[in-house]
């Protein structure tokens, strides 16, 4: 009876050999950076991908900072009240409904503040770039509250623009599929944030 082919033996590379074919794969991507860093490719996806990174940043300082700010009058101010503990009186407001004609800003309070009346005059304020509705002022109150439909747009900006670092941090950016992955995530949440409202 004949014995079944047994697989060779396998002998271990020597340091030697380890090292040549270690500087070899090293020298393979240098050589297919530089070809991808020559490409049309490479300096219109990072070009891209970085402007989207300063919108996203717009976004977030002008919700946290100074923004754009445009005038309105309400025709009806509607609370909502939510569960807190009521102070002096004053109920805890989860969120208030203020129309403008046919347009109505839901701001979002979650405190207790003095109701404002029916007719007030208020502020919202917009990014510069993209002229999205992130917050709103009322003219009896000094705090700026976020509108509830810069919730989504926020959320986008904050988690888009982190993913973007961290890529760009871990060089994902010198990588073909890694930047056309980035570039076509940064195109998506771009279209998906100029659509919202």
């Amino acid at each position: 009876m004949r014995e079944p082919n047994k697989r060779p033996r396998r002998n271990p590379l020597t340091s030697e050999e380890v090292s040549h074919i270690i500087a070899h794969k090293k020298k393979k991507e240098l050589v297919t950076l530089e070809r991808l860093k020559k490409t049309r490719y490479f300096k219109v996806y990072n070009i891209f991908n970085i402007l989207c990174i300063f919108i996203y940043l717009e976004v977030l300082l002008c919700y946290f900072g100074p923004c754009h700010y445009q005038q309105h009058y309400s025709t009806s101010v509607v609370p909502h009240y939510g569960s807190g503990k009521s102070v002096n009186g004053k109920l805890f407001i989860s969120d208030i409904d203020v129309s403008e004609g046919r347009m109505v800003y839901k701001f979002i309070i979650e405190d207790v503040i003095e109701v404002p009346a029916k007719t007030v005059r208020f502020v919202i304020g917009k990014d510069f770039l993209l002229q999205k509705e992130l917050k709103g002022v009322f003219e009896s109150s000094e705090n700026a509250y976020r509108l509830f439909s810069a919730s989504p747009v926020l959320l986008l900006c904050a988690m888009v623009c982190s993913i973007s670092f961290f890529g760009f941090i871990m060089n994902l950016n010198q990588n073909a599929y890694a930047l056309g992955s980035l570039s076509t995530l940064n195109f998506l949440t771009l279209f998906a944030i100029l659509m919202l409202g």
